[in-house]
């Protein structure tokens, strides 16, 4: 499969980056709601059960939700990815493969923290092993749905443009999403606590985001050179 990078394919593929991005935390806020009964607050990298869910068992469910959504994201793609599916299939497959920013759940534990550690430390209370624990499975997880991806590619400088999307969706959903719109809400904008446990700006932006990729979803299918969508 020899990719291009069309404008109107960067476009649905941030969009949809930026909607896994959400889904993510919309998993952890949603699971948080079922088991305490009350939705917590958050911004849009990071989120917390409500008060009266402090000592409840089971708010590590919460926890494990977020990572467990993007892994299945990621196995799903990845699903997509065989040779005898069609170009559309593999290029859908191949977004929603690194659309779920899979460097940033490797990221987490290395640099200490993260769903995956929280989760295993709720069992374990050894941080330094939780990260260990932490990031030897999120390898295993992640590996294959990669390796398919990898071998999929067709272009020159095949590791290149593995990198390219290995990388650069986890940058500009930083830059984008927990630098300028995380900035934008701590001066105020839009900050009110509105549904589902969020200021008005996440909402806004959740609503923003879904409709772009919706409106645009085809343009992904454009990832494969000599597409015609």
């Amino acid at each position: 499969m020899k990719l291009k990078l069309a404008p109107k394919f960067i476009l649905t593929f941030l969009a949809l980056t930026f909607v896994m991005h959400e889904a993510h935390e919309i998993a952890h806020t949603t699971v948080g709601r079922i088991i305490c009964g009350c939705w917590g607050q958050r911004d849009f990298n990071v989120w917390s059960t409500c008060e009266s869910c402090a000592t409840n068992s089971l708010e590590f469910l919460a926890t494990a939700a977020g990572p467990l959504f993007t892994f299945l994201m990621i196995w799903y793609g990845s699903l997509w990815l065989d040779k005898n599916k069609t170009d559309n299939q593999k290029a859908l497959g191949f977004s929603l493969v690194f659309a779920n920013m899979p460097i940033m759940r490797l990221l987490n534990p290395v640099g200490g923290g993260g769903d995956e550690v929280v989760v295993i430390n709720h069992f374990l209370h050894h941080h330094g092993l939780s990260r260990l624990i932490a990031a030897i499975l999120i390898i295993v997880i992640i590996a294959y749905p990669l390796y398919k991806a990898y071998q999929l590619v067709e272009n020159k400088y095949k590791m290149g443009w593995f990198l390219l999307f290995f990388l650069l969706p986890t940058t500009i959903d930083v830059l984008i999403v927990v630098g300028l719109m995380n900035t934008l809400l701590e001066k105020g904008l839009w900050d009110t606590y509105w549904v589902l446990g969020s200021p008005i700006l996440v909402t806004v932006w959740t609503l923003l985001v879904v409709s772009i990729y919706l409106l645009t979803r085809k343009n992904i299918y454009s990832l494969v050179a000599g597409s015609h969508a």
